[in-house]
């Protein structure tokens, strides 16, 4: 009783505590809650805590990259003004989505530098994810759905963002197991690394597969490389050789029958009739909340299938090119901390969700999902690293 009463002493009154366990806690309930909604009250709660101290944050803004990136969100949400039909709730949707997401940028950032999420996250997602993938996989064992792919739980509902989701948590949990003395805890990671791989392969997801062996690919080399210069050599050449070998197997008529038994998956037709649809607005795009399926050859796809086409689709020249820009001031970033371990793992995280999103993807600004993992989690620690005053801003 006392050491809990002296663990309250401790941090009740340490706001960046909380707001550690608070953004654990959003994760978390991606992978627990299948509604949505209840999986968004985290995010609410995490929201109203940063706008009720937002004295303790407002130099963030003296960072270039945040302003950039605040303008990356508002355009976005401007968007929604031109968006065909017009209705306001939706307006004030996107609004609060837009809001969500500034929130716990600034909430990851602030704790990146005290380092408070990471003695959480790394853990947390061990844990919560290895469960999570185990329930999938058993889940898969006992339905075995018609199509033979593995989806997941909670919010990772289609085999694709549950690979994708489940990517990151493999790169976590390289991390864990390459930092973490304790013996039950490698064991743990192991387990959840091995969990992650079966999940991973059963979910029948080639852009997962690609994009998880170059996130986790980045990790490994990154703990064995200790220039960013070499790192970004070797990631390259590892992409190189990764699309030759691609390329020869696609050549060959057994393999590819293997390796794309669905062909490109309409891919190259649905990104071809996004293209047309585009061209009527390249520069500030159609807007956010304009329906954005496509059709093609009486098949009905919900979405272009490449992030950076609906940003183009949404916001224009505009939205993709500030985005592009966030992108790369995050690899600077990383690049510049290349020493510090969680540099190493936003930049793998980074790596698989841009290669990912090439692939898929639709929604950058949303409730908590797999854009929160891919994009805003590796963003919010690149400006953590910079807010932090050892990177240039």
């Amino acid at each position: 009783m006392p050491q809990a009463q002296s663990f309250l002493q401790k941090y009740s009154g340490d706001r960046i505590q909380w707001m550690a366990v608070l953004i654990v806690l959003c994760f978390v309930s991606v992978f627990l809650l299948e509604s949505q909604s209840a999986a968004s009250y985290p995010t609410y709660i995490l929201a109203l805590v940063m706008i009720a101290t937002i004295r303790h944050w407002m130099d963030v803004f003296k960072l270039p990259m945040m302003r950039l990136t605040v303008a990356l969100l508002i355009w976005l949400c401007l968007s929604a003004f031109w968006s065909e039909p017009f209705e306001w709730r939706e307006v004030l949707t996107v609004w609060s989505r837009g809001l969500l997401v500034f929130c716990f940028l600034v909430a990851v950032a602030e704790c990146q530098l005290r380092g408070q999420m990471q003695r959480w996250m790394g853990k947390a997602l061990a844990v919560v994810g290895g469960v999570a993938m185990a329930g999938a996989l058993v889940n898969f064992t006992l339905t075995d759905p018609a199509d033979g792919r593995l989806n997941g739980l909670g919010q990772l509902d289609t085999h694709v963002i549950a690979a994708l989701v489940f990517g990151v948590v493999l790169v976590f949990t390289l991390k864990l197991l390459h930092e973490e003395q304790h013996f039950m805890w490698k064991l743990f990671a192991a387990a959840s690394i091995l969990l992650a791989v079966v999940c991973i392969g059963l979910s029948d997801s080639r852009t997962a597969w690609v994009s998880t062996i170059l996130g986790g690919g980045t990790y490994l080399l990154a703990t064995k490389i200790k220039d960013p210069r070499q790192l970004l050599v070797a990631v390259v050449s590892m992409v190189f050789v990764g699309g030759v070998l691609f390329l020869a197997l696609v050549l060959n008529d057994t393999t590819r029958e293997l390796l794309l038994p669905r062909g490109d998956s309409f891919r190259l037709s649905i990104w071809s009739h996004t293209l047309e649809r585009i061209v009527q607005s390249p520069w500030v795009g159609l807007g956010i909340n304009t329906l954005d399926e496509i059709r093609t050859d009486d098949v009905v796809h919900a979405h272009p299938h490449s992030l950076y086409l609906a940003l183009w689709y949404q916001g224009g020249v505009v939205a993709l090119g500030m985005y592009l820009v966030v992108l790369v001031l995050s690899l600077r970033s990383v690049l510049l901390r290349y020493e510090t371990r969680d540099a190493k793992l936003a930049l793998s995280v980074l790596v698989l969700g841009s290669s990912a999103f090439l692939l898929d993807g639709h929604e950058l600004l949303d409730k908590i999902g797999e854009a929160w993992f891919l994009v805003w989690l590796p963003v919010g620690i690149s400006l953590g690293l910079r807010w932090g005053g050892s990177v240039p801003r």
